[in-house]
């Protein structure tokens, strides 16, 4: 899961710096239609970042949970095929 992310994130990255890029060419070319397209794209991209971002936080909250629940001497099985 967390290579999956991480592939995830580093698409979505590169795909908001070509919008960046986009959306500077089309300002500079007064090609406003295409700018606002890329606006809405980078928009939508920026709100996968984040979700991603929650996603990570949320599987760090999880893994303090375990790690604090293995030293209370408490094992859950499906959280030992998480760690592997």
């Amino acid at each position: 899961m967390h290579d999956t992310l991480f592939l995830q994130e580093v698409d979505l990255l590169q795909k908001a710096s070509r919008c960046v890029e986009y959306i500077q060419e089309s300002l500079q070319n007064r090609d406003y239609e295409t700018a606002k397209i890329e606006m809405s794209e980078l928009r939508f991209l920026l709100e996968e970042l984040q979700a991603i971002e929650q996603k990570k936080l949320r599987r760090a909250q999880l893994f303090e949970i375990v790690a604090d629940m293995k030293n209370r001497g408490i094992q859950i099985d499906f959280v030992s095929r998480l760690l592997g």
